[in-house]
């Protein structure tokens, strides 16, 4: 319920700061269920003030002493600890004439009247987002060719007929209904305001006094320079917001016979110096100032050969038109660089790298607890049982140890570990490396589940075991259960950290260590961070099995004959649902389609010399997975990172996306990134917004040249990743043109003699093209006989 608008704000009275509650009542009557409904919601979330300030029309009069007065004990039991004797003391009754000028029967404070419709206008502008702030990315430039971060936009602002009816009820003393015979807003998004001014305006007047004033736009910028007729005196002109105050200048000097009192800007957030050239034109200034504590602090516009903004890389994006819409997004090409990936990437993959003998720590398509399955899964375990054998994982142990003799406590009373085995084997590493310390003190190992057998008062120290931990739920969930044994002080003791971004660490850790002592009660230690994408749901191999169990009856139906590659699909299938079970846990190689360069279907793999690998000897080990992770965790690095300049003065690469700037990946990449085992990595860690090069004509004819030269070598090395890239297109990842995706349906058919390839390409067309023509039809014939068709059957429908 929006039907009365309530503010607060504070005033000086007397050297005194008084807190002053305002109650706008613009209605013609009152609901008074819904009034002591929303006081009650107003004063949940705010204090009682000093004084309370209800406002409504003169013809309500006694409708407000009686609602407000008589019945001032249940209207205002929402108010917690009221005391009526000072709420009546308190209490201004205030009513307003058609010019908006004030009567009451009690004596206003002087700055209560000098500051309540400014502080009321301002919290309506702030509450409802009429600031609108850029993301990083981009900027506005506008019609004036001013480059900002910033704007001001009224028609953001609303939303409630209330809180519009209070704008119009502060435009009052300068709407003459005598003389206006015309309003224009700058733009059609503040229509609404003319609109309540009038009817408001008009509930002051008898039935034949009543005016029906038009209302136009003037479309800003466009409707001054470009309208022939001029704005005559009998005009009142709204401008919704202004920076500068330029804007009555532009409008005196091109229409003449206009008077400059009969032009009202709404809403101000500039330099005060432009100020005293408004007079009393200004409704509302949001100027942030030692008498406006509340307001806005002033933002910095640039001109367009100097733009502070542009340098930094920031994209600049045009609004424009009546409403100050944004065009079309800005489209930014991302070519991948090695100075993308995170500094500790190279060496991470170095420790953990697959062994000859198939050793595998860094996976896909696994998670112990859940339905779900994480793109990227590490393997603790192998680490673990690696330390006891080898040296491959030398510098993890050396740290390991290291935390382990400098970060668990002497005192340590319980070792709790999460479900997982990888923490499990952990917690007893810990365990087994500490045991002699104790005597006869021996720590206990317990899983998260029995925290129950802590013992209540117990004193000392428990320290909380994960192998990897991606989001931290579980370690909320322990320290919640932990807070009814505050005699025990907690240690987070963390193998490897790897939550998606280190805003999300931060947070967490900052969760965690919170406690009786403030922000560091706990501790927490990770031996090795990372940052990396943790998704568990519609990832890349969960959405591939949604895709087999559609193509496999799709070539069972149209393509029979095809029983070699039906054989393929269903092997492949029984692979990812066996790469989920605890046997296999994940996934290190089978990740892709394979390369159909030879009959025996050969996998991808990587060649010498790969940009994001500093280091030698890794053809004869290297894993797709260890591709895998390399690709998506740079994939991941980029769409975290915030748009900041580089040392050499550019724009580092960001894949994070907004409403006004598309990052895509250029399609350049994968010319550069030309083994097949790389671009599948970068077509299955992108995602559906950084392959849509559908949106641009260039893009799509540039990956459509990627294609058609894949096609023509698919019996090469240079064809490899065909399949992958079908794939992609298939499930409307990889998007281009339609006259492109036809192109490239013809070009298969006259190149390409491999049955998987043109089982593909017969997909893509019926998924692009037959059923979407399908379904139209479908929805044609419902319209022509008024019901709806039976549906095809699932057999025919794939």
């Amino acid at each position: 319920m929006n039907n009365f608008y309530l503010y607060k704000f504070e005033f000086k009275e007397r050297q005194k700061i008084v807190s002053a509650t305002v109650i706008f009542c613009d209605r013609e009557d009152i609901n008074e269920d819904n009034l002591q409904a929303e006081i009650r919601r107003f004063y949940e979330e705010h204090y009682q003030t000093d004084k309370i300030f209800v406002i409504g029309p003169e013809f309500m009069k006694n409708k407000l002493e009686d609602v407000f007065i008589k019945k001032l004990d249940s209207t205002f039991k929402g108010i917690p600890k009221r005391h009526e004797t000072l709420l009546s003391e308190s209490l201004h009754i205030i009513n307003f004439d058609k010019t908006g000028k004030l009567s009451c029967d009690k004596n206003l404070p002087e700055n209560f009247v000098k500051l309540y419709l400014n502080e009321g206008l301002q919290h309506i502008f702030i509450k409802r987002g009429g600031l609108v702030t850029a993301q990083g990315a981009h900027h506005f430039v506008f019609p004036s060719g001013k480059h900002c971060d910033k704007f001001l936009r009224t028609g953001n602002i609303l939303l409630f007929s209330t809180e519009i009816y209070f704008i119009a009820f502060a435009l009052l003393k300068h709407f003459n209904e005598e003389v206006h015979t015309q309003i224009y807003c700058d733009t059609s998004s503040i229509n609404s305001i003319a609109f309540a001014l009038i009817d408001l305006k008009n509930r002051f007047l008898n039935e034949k006094e009543r005016k029906h004033v038009p209302i136009e736009s003037f479309s800003s910028y466009d409707g001054l320079y470009k309208n022939p007729v001029p704005y005559s005196t009998n005009a009142l002109l709204l401008i919704s917001a202004s920076t500068s105050a330029n804007i009555i200048g532009y409008i005196l000097d091109l229409h003449k016979m206009i008077d400059r009192d009969n032009i009202i800007i709404l809403y101000f957030l500039g330099e005060d110096t432009n100020l005293h050239s408004l007079k009393d034109q200004l409704i509302c200034n949001l100027n942030f100032t030692d008498d406006n504590l509340n307001g806005l602090q002033v933002y910095k516009t640039y001109k367009e050969d100097n733009c502070t903004l542009c340098k930094k890389g920031s994209y600049p994006v045009k609004v424009s038109g009546d409403v100050f819409l944004l065009e079309k997004p800005h489209i930014n090409r991302i070519l991948l660089t090695t100075r993308d990936p995170e500094g500790y990437l190279s060496d991470f993959v170095k420790q953990f790298l697959s062994s000859e003998g198939g050793e595998n720590v860094l996976k896909v398509n696994f998670k112990e607890t859940s339905g779900f399955k994480y793109e990227i899964y590490i393997d603790f375990t192998v680490i673990l049982k690696g330390l006891n054998i080898h040296d491959r994982y030398k510098e993890f142990r050396t740290k390991l140890h290291d935390y382990i003799n400098q970060y668990i406590p002497s005192n340590t009373r319980y070792i709790v570990t999460l479900n997982d085995d990888g923490s499990i084997d952990l917690g007893k590493y810990i365990f087994d490396r500490i045991a002699n310390n104790y005597g006869e003190k021996v720590p206990k190992l317990l899983l998260q589940d029995d925290l129950d057998m802590l013992e209540p008062e117990i004193e000392g120290s428990v320290v909380i075991v994960g192998s990897c931990i991606s989001n931290g739920k579980n370690l909320l969930y322990i320290s919640r259960a932990l807070r009814k044994h505050d005699k025990l002080k907690i240690v987070y003791f963390i193998g490897i950290s790897r939550t998606k971004n280190i805003k999300y660490l931060s947070r967490l850790k900052n969760d965690l260590k919170q406690g009786r002592y403030g922000a560091e009660t706990n501790s927490f230690h990770e031996v090795q961070t990372i940052y990396c994408n943790n998704a568990s749901k519609n990832t890349s191999w969960l959405e591939e099995l949604n895709f087999i169990r559609k193509f496999i009856p799709f070539i069972k139906q149209r393509k029979p004959t095809y029983v070699a590659i039906i054989v393929y699909l269903e092997k492949r299938e029984k692979l990812l649902l066996s790469s989920q079970g605890n046997e296999m846990k994940g996934l290190s190689n089978g990740l892709f389609y394979p390369s159909i360069v030879t009959d025996k279907y050969p996998e991808l793999a990587l060649r010498k010399n790969f940009a994001f690998f500093k280091f030698d000897g890794y053809v004869d080990n290297v894993s797709q997975a260890d591709v895998y992770f390399t690709i998506n965790n740079m994939i991941n690095s980029l769409r975290n990172r915030e748009l900041y300049t580089g040392k050499d003065g550019k724009p580092v690469n960001t894949l994070q996306q907004s409403a006004f700037v598309r990052n895509l990946l250029d399609p350049g990449n994968f010319d550069r990134f030309n083994d097949g085992v790389i671009q599948a990595c970068l077509l299955r860690s992108a995602c559906s917004e950084e392959l849509i090069y559908r949106i641009d004509d260039d893009m799509s004819q540039e990956i459509f040249g990627t294609l058609e030269t894949l096609v023509k070598y698919n019996h090469q090395e240079q064809g490899e990743a065909l399949l992958e890239f079908l794939y992609a297109i298939a499930i409307e990842k990889l998007s281009l043109k339609t006259v492109h995706i036809k192109q490239l349906i013809t070009l298969i058919r006259e190149k390409c003699e491999k049955e998987f390839v043109l089982a593909f390409n017969d997909y893509i067309e019926y998924i692009l093209f037959e059923l979407p023509a399908l379904k139209k039809q479908e929805w044609e014939e419902e319209l022509k006989t008024g019901s709806k068709m039976v549906p095809v059957p699932k057999s025919e429908m794939f």
